[in-house]
């Protein structure tokens, strides 16, 4: 069993997360998996309170998401997961779950990244942890919204060296 949408986002929850994906997708659960922030109890509140009461907002740690979405998510469960960058999701697949695909919505500028789509900025680290990903069989699309273009990331950064 997959998610609805597993989701690489370095804003994690967010409006565009909030009402572009889990609104029209009818989310009844968020999945932010982040070490940092699953250890910070004022972080964990801030994230929270930008979800809607309707839908349960879970907070955890890498080897903890992994394990809930090996043993709790059901068939009929509609979770959205949220990691900030490629790497989160290569620490999940070590603790024990893999992803079937992979929605790359959103990593930002930064001084060391290089823009590939207008919402996509990647290092040369990232680069090749998608191909690590890729290379395990996982399906990784680009697409910011659900109304968007979807493009596979092999048409973005290429084959592997």
């Amino acid at each position: 069993m997959d998610v609805q949408l597993f989701r690489i986002d370095d804003r994690l929850i967010h409006g565009q997360v909030v009402l572009g994906w889990a609104r029209p997708l009818k989310s009844e659960r968020i999945l932010l998996c982040d070490n940092e922030i699953s250890e910070n109890a004022w972080e964990k509140e801030l994230y929270g309170t930008c979800v809607p009461a309707t839908m349960q907002t879970m907070i955890c740690n890498t080897c903890e998401t992994a394990d809930f979405l090996k043993n709790q998510v059901k068939n009929d469960d509609k979770t959205i997961v949220l990691v900030k960058d490629p790497k989160a999701v290569i620490d999940i697949i070590e603790c024990g779950y893999m992803p079937a695909s992979i929605n790359l919505g959103g990593i930002h500028f930064d001084d060391h990244r290089r823009k590939y789509l207008p919402y996509l900025y990647l290092n040369d680290s990232e680069v090749q942890q998608i191909h690590w990903l890729l290379d395990k069989g996982i399906t990784i699309y680009c697409q910011d919204i659900p109304t968007s273009r979807k493009y596979d990331i092999r048409q973005i950064v290429g084959e592997a060296a």
